[in-house]
């Protein structure tokens, strides 16, 4: 199958045409197309190259018989692209709608985060602060433990010397009592003695002077 070609006057038949029209009305210019060696039609890209996508399209309308074929063919290829276009833009809206939200929330998160590192800063300066706290309070118990010991041990000490004291003080009464009981004991039997002897005189002084009184009584009787 032979491949078909533009002729040069059907070419600006169908540019002109095509800028009247407006390729379909979809805004498509004419100086888009332009004749190649060979009858041809190419398109080149802004930059100057070759996008093969748009090299297979020119091969597609080659194959096509007649230009009303290819100005279907490319008004339903440039159809199909806007719809994509459109498509797109809207994938693009949603897609930065989402990215507004992902900022957002990225945003909000950082905000987070701040505060989770300044509160946890806060917190592990708290602790530090609890456990400096804790360590003086351990220190202030443990010197207060040693002082009350000193001082149980102190108290125990003097106490125990007391104890002694006392105990001895107790045993030199003990001893004391002992030889007071023994002199009271002596002094009795002493004062005993002396109150046996104290009797016996006195019943002598009295035997003698009642003897002395029945003598005076005999004389007077006799004298009488």
């Amino acid at each position: 199958e032979s491949r078909q070609t533009w002729p040069g006057a059907v070419a600006q038949f169908e540019i002109g045409t095509m800028e009247e029209a407006g390729i379909c009305g979809l805004g498509v210019k004419a100086d888009m197309l332009e004749e190649i060696p060979g009858g041809e039609a190419r398109t080149d890209p802004p930059d100057g190259q070759q996008d093969s996508e748009f090299l297979l399209l020119m091969q597609a309308l080659n194959t096509l018989s007649t230009p009303e074929e290819k100005l279907a063919a490319l008004c339903k290829k440039y159809a199909d692209l806007l719809e994509e276009s459109r498509n797109v833009q809207k994938q693009m809206k949603i897609l930065q709608k989402k990215q507004a939200q992902i900022v957002k929330e990225k945003v909000h998160l950082q905000s987070e985060h701040s505060k989770a590192i300044l509160a946890r800063s806060k917190l592990e300066s708290l602790c530090r602060e609890l456990q400096r706290h804790n360590k003086t309070l351990k220190e202030e118990n443990m010197q207060q433990a040693r002082e009350e010991e000193e001082r149980r041990k102190e108290a125990t000490a003097h106490f125990q010397i007391t104890l002694n004291e006392i105990q001895a003080q107790l045993e030199q009464h003990d001893i004391h009592n002992a030889k007071l009981r023994q002199e009271n004991i002596e002094l009795g039997e002493k004062l005993k003695k002396l109150i046996e002897q104290y009797a016996l005189r006195e019943e002598v002084m009295v035997f003698g002077l009642f003897k002395r009184l029945l003598k005076i009584s005999k004389s007077f009787t006799i004298h009488t």
